[in-house]
Order: structure tokens, then C-alpha cells, then sequence
């Protein structure tokens, strides 16, 4: 998600700041990303580093074990002090939603465990373990969920093309938002 900010960020930016024939308040156009466009990585670790929302430097992104099969990675978005029980709870549910489903989308992998875990934004090396949700994902599971929630298996509509960035898809957030306890009770 952080990719997306900053991809948004930055194209409303040239579009403000580009050359004259460019008009400023442009919608941003997003396009159909398709299977044989949508990006493709040999590794969990590699999707996720280049998607940029989880990093092994700053704490967020954990490979717990790399075997193709017992595949165990941990991932943490940043929490603050204060932050409501219930927002806590839907951004680890989303956070294994979100990976299982691009891991399926873009690498080979047939089956992950997954760990999410908040952590503290201003503590890096602090993580808040009541919150600590691991679920374990094959990618026959995740088939049934897109077909009956989404009416395909074609994982590449859980994308858009947002000028050659590939960033989630309307209907990738029906699945971490709209359906986020219905799609994670089906995952686990």
C-alpha cells in the first residue's frame, strides 16, 4: 500500500508539475492488468521487496523459513500507541489476506503459513504478540475463494496497471475491506 501512496503522490505531482499540455486535475487512469502481464517473481521475498510494503531492514517483512515446503514468512505493519483493538485486528487479518493473495497471483508457490504481527512505529524491535495471527494457505484454498467471491481464478484481476506500477485492484479490496472476515475465515 505504501507503493501505491507513493505512486499516487508522485503521478499527481508530474501531472502538476509536468509540461503545459498536460492538464493538472487528469483523473489518474488505471488499466486492466492481465495474465500475461501481471508481474511474476521466483520468490515470496522477492514479490514482497519489490512491492515494497514490507522490508527485512526495517523489521516489517521476516523470513521464517524459506523451504518451498514449509514456506513461513512474517510480516508487521507499523501501530501507534492508542490505536483501537478492532483496527489492530483488521489490519493483521488484511495484511495475511493481502500476501496470501498476491503470493498466488505472482509466484509458484502452492502453500505459505503466514504471521502477522504489528509493530511498534516509533520501536522497531518491539511487536505487540496479543494481536499475533499465523494461518497457513494453499493455493487450492485460495482458488475457492476467488471463484466463489470473485467469480474467476484469474488472479490477475486483483490487479491495475496505475501507469506500468501494477497496484491492487477494486476487487483485491473486496477481499482485505469489504469481505475482510468472510475472506479471512475461509483462508484459516
Amino acid at each position: 500500500m505504501k507503493n501505491l501512496f507513493f505512486s499516487i503522490i508522485i503521478i499527481s505531482l508530474l501531472n502538476c508539475c509536468g509540461n503545459d499540455n498536460k492538464k493538472a486535475d487528469k483523473p489518474i487512469e488505471t488499466k486492466e492488468v492481465t495474465t500475461e502481464n501481471l508481474q511474476k517473481f521466483n520468490s515470496v521475498k522477492d514479490m514482497l521487496t519489490e512491492a515494497g510494503d514490507f522490508s527485512t531492514e526495517n523489521g516489517t517483512l521476516k523470513i521464517i523459513d524459506e523451504n518451498s515446503e514449509k514456506l513461513h514468512i512474517q510480516v508487521s505493519k507499523p501501530i501507534v500507541k492508542g490505536d483501537l483493538d478492532k483496527v489492530i485486528n483488521e489490519i493483521v487479518k488484511r495484511d495475511i489476506i493481502y500476501v496470501a493473495f498476491q503470493t498466488f497471483a505472482q509466484t509458484p508457490t502452492e502453500k505459505i503459513t503466514i504471521t502477522s504481527i504489528p509493530i511498534d512505529l516509533e520501536d522497531r524491535s518491539k511487536y505487540y504478540e496479543e494481536y499475533k495471527k499465523t494461518v497457513t494457505v494453499t493455493k487450492e484454498t485460495a482458488d475457492r475463494i476467488m471463484k466463489d467471491e470473485l467469480g474467476t481464478n484469474d488472479y490477475s484481476i486483483l490487479f491495475s496497471d496505475l501507469n506500468g506500477i501494477q497496484v491492487p485492484s477494486k476487487e483485491f479490496d473486496k477481499l482485505k475491506f469489504e469481505k475482510l472476515d468472510e475472506t479471512f475465515n475461509k483462508l484459516k
